[in-house]
Parts: structure tokens; sequence; C-alpha cells
């Protein structure tokens, strides 16, 4: 019987090529293959390996894989570049993704990099980029994209577009309209533009009612906006009106998978996350600067609540058997808080949460929180009863429970909408802050309730 012989991965073709040294053979393989399966076919490679393999790619292709490859990894690549070559693939990429890895660049390397960019037009709408905020519309836009006086004839436009389309680098999605002082005054598409009479105005044909946004904007809100208007791209002006790049639907793409990724992370008391591929793989110390402070922040808290526990000795060591549901109060209060907490927070990060009807969504989160607090603590408070035969012990368990629910809903509801108020991240460390306070006050109620009814408990 003849088997098949498993045809190689891309990974296993490089690696055995790189082994025989052959790098001819490697820029052949290489130059046929996807940027995106180029750069997840080296990431595992050592810094020795990835750089003979990025040596031999072509400016146009080294540009693109730079653009996939993860920001620590590009940083390596570039300190093995001289400025020049270096400056000549950075060129090659788009405006916004090159704007972002100089960014990176420590200060003395950027503006040497910067005067090394072989394109005046490109080194200008990088440096203009520069000066936006990182994750504002600005930050973010692109200057790749073509725009119509309103007083060109369809013909003129025409010819303009035809000239302009075969040295553009990305794809052509609408075409703007400007006035003489290149302020946004209109929309049009390639297909209406395709359809009109040649001798007739831009002007006649173009669309001004115009959905924009600002160069101040955050980029979530940008997002929004192309996600709720269905856009495949929209225009970012200035207060003037002047239009300085737009913002497309691939960048929604990566800025909604970034804005998830910090919501997790913050969601789990993970802070300043920058570079979330570093906190995988990179440097020990910046995952573990990352990851401390919250922690710190819930040692306190749980050491407050050993605190008090142990101020009920007396009752612990009395009634065992009572003290033995603390860690079933503590777990079901801080799972329904956590819930709680997280479709609170995706409601404000997606819109379905506004703040003028704070109080509609804390009252029907406490019914909520009542309904489950009352199912949980009946079917609590029935076990303790069977399991232990005391009737009291049952009701304290099923009260506490219910109570201790009721409140995690309420904590979880409440504490994302006030720091959203308060205009910070309501997904930063919800969950550790709410666990941490729902075992100080569980434990505190419990007790005292304990300690109360203590007597009916033996």
């Amino acid at each position: 019987m003849v088997t098949k012989k498993k045809e190689s991965t891309l990974e296993e073709k490089i690696i055995d090529l790189l082994k025989s040294n052959n790098t001819l053979k490697l820029k052949e393989l290489l130059a046929d293959q996807y940027p995106q399966d180029i750069s997840e076919a080296i990431k595992s490679f050592n810094d020795e390996k990835k750089t003979t393999c990025f040596n031999v790619l072509d400016l146009e292709l080294a540009s693109k894989v730079l653009a996939e490859l993860s920001s620590d990894v590009q940083m390596n690549l570039i300190k093995t570049l001289e400025p020049k070559n270096a400056a000549l693939i950075i060129s090659e990429m788009d405006v916004d993704d090159a704007t972002d890895l100089i960014l990176r660049l420590p200060e003395d390397k950027r503006t040497a990099l910067l005067k090394e960019l072989p394109d005046p037009i490109h080194q200008a709408h990088v440096q203009e980029l520069i000066h936006h905020p990182p994750e504002s519309a600005g930050g973010i836009m692109s200057t790749d994209f073509l725009r119509l006086r309103s007083d060109m004839t369809v013909h003129m436009a025409f010819n303009y577009v035809r000239r302009q389309a075969a040295e553009f680098k990305t794809q052509i999605f609408y075409l703007y309209v400007v006035d003489n002082n290149n302020k946004l005054v209109g929309v049009i598409t390639l297909r209406n533009l395709l359809s009109a009479p040649l001798n007739d105005l831009i002007a006649t044909h173009m669309s001004a009612d115009i959905i924009t946004c600002k160069v101040t904007d955050d980029q979530e809100t940008v997002a929004k906006q192309i996600s709720k208007y269905d856009l495949i791209a929209i225009p970012v002006i200035n207060e003037e009106n002047v239009l300085k790049g737009i913002v497309t639907v691939d960048d929604v793409v990566d800025i909604l998978n970034k804005e998830t990724t910090e919501d997790i992370y913050q969601g789990s008391g993970i802070t300043d996350v920058v570079r979330s591929d570093e906190l995988i793989s990179g440097k020990v110390t910046y995952a573990t600067t990352a990851r401390l402070p919250w922690l710190l922040v819930t040692l306190v808290g749980e050491a407050i609540a050993a605190f008090i526990i142990s101020s009920f000795d007396k009752t612990i060591i009395s009634a065992p058997i009572a003290i033995s549901f603390m860690p079933l109060l503590s777990g079901l209060s801080g799972n329904v808080g956590g819930q709680t907490a997280t479709i609170i927070v995706r409601g404000l990060v997606t819109g379905d949460i506004e703040l003028k009807h704070t109080f509609k969504y804390v009252f029907h989160e406490l019914k909520i929180g009542i309904v489950l607090g009352s199912v949980c603590a009946l079917i609590t408070g029935l076990i303790a009863w069977l399991q232990h035969d005391t009737p009291t012990l049952g009701l304290v368990v099923a009260f506490a429970l219910a109570c201790s629910m009721t409140v995690a809903v309420l904590l979880g509801t409440v504490f994302p909408i006030l720091l959203q108020y308060l205009k910070k991240d309501p997904a930063t460390a919800s969950s550790p802050v709410i666990t941490t306070l729902l075992d100080i006050l569980t434990f505190t109620f419990y007790l005292i309730i304990v300690s109360i009814l203590i007597k009916y408990l033996k």
C-alpha cells in the first residue's frame, strides 16, 4: 500500500532552506506567499532566522510582512537595518501603519528615520499623523485617498482618477469632493462618476449629505459611526471642515479587536496594556507591571476581609457548620456580580446603555438580582437545612445569600456606570474591585447574622 506523503508546511520549507543556506530558493519561495502567511510562519523563529527571511524580501513584500508582525518583532528587525534601508521599507507601508511603527522608536532613531524617508509627501503625511494622539481619528487615519474639485467636469475627473489609480497603493472606496480651500463639500461614488454625462460638473452629481468625524474624535467613536451607518470609509476633517484623511473599514476591525482585547484585560485587572502581544511573549517586567497593580489592591481588600473574619473568632469556633457556607456565599455573589458587570460594560461600549437612563438600568438589574438571589437562596437554604437538619441554618444561609447576590448585582451595575460618568473606561478593574468589595460586605453581613442567631445554630 502506497501512503501519500504529507505536504510540508511553509514553516518547514523555510527551515529546510535556512539549514541548507539556500537564500536564492528562499527568496523565490517567499516571493509567492501572502505576507500574512510569511509573518505567521516566521513568528516562532529566533531573531537570526527572522532577519535572514526578512532580508531576502523585496521592498513591497517586506513592508507588508513588517505590518503583519508584532510590535516587538518589528522593533528587532528595524534595529538590524541601516536607517536608509529601514526608511525605504517603511516608505512602502501605508501611512497609518508607518506612523504606528515610527512612534514606537526612540526619539533619536525616529528623527533619523523620518529624515531618510525618500518620498517628501509620504514623509509629510507621517509627520502630520505623529502629532495626533495614537487612538484618535487623526492618529489612525490614512492619507491615501482621492479627492476631486467640485468645479471639475466629469470628463476631467474621470481622466484624473485613471491617472491616479495606476499609482495608488490602496483601494479606492469613495471620491471626496472639496472646494478651492480643500474643505469637504461632498462625496461621489465611482459608479455615479462612470454613469454621469462627461460635460456635467462634479458638483451636480455629488452627495452633500456626508457623515464625517473630527481628527480629535476617539477611535471607538469612529468605529461606532462606520458600523452604525454601514460605511466602507469615513472622511476625517478638522475644525475648519478641511479634509485631512479617511478611516477605512479594515481599520475598524483592528480598532474593535484592540478595544475588545483591552476591555477583557482591564476587566480582569490587567492595566495599561498598550501592546497585548508583549503581554504574552514579551518581557517579564512588562507583563508583571501590567498585572501587579490590581492584584495588590485585591490583596489589600482580601486582607481586610481576613481581618473581619478573624474578629469573629468566637462565632467561628461556636458555629463551624455555618462558617462552612462562606465560600459558597462568596463564590455565587462574585459570579453574579461579574456577570452583571460584563453585561453593563458591554452595553456601555456598544452604546446600548445610555447614561441618561441610568436609573432604568439599575432598577432592571435590581429586579433580576432579586430573582436570581431568591432562586439560589431557596436551593442553598434547603441544602443547608436537609444536610445539617437545622431549619434556622437554612434560613440564615438563604437570607444572607439572597441579600449578597442582590447587592452584587447592584455593584456590578453601578460601578461601571459610575466609571463612565467619571470619563473612565468602565472595564477598568471591574471584576477584581467588585469581587473584593463583595467578599468584605458578604462576610461582614453573614457573620453578624450568625453571631446574633448563634444559639439557634448549635
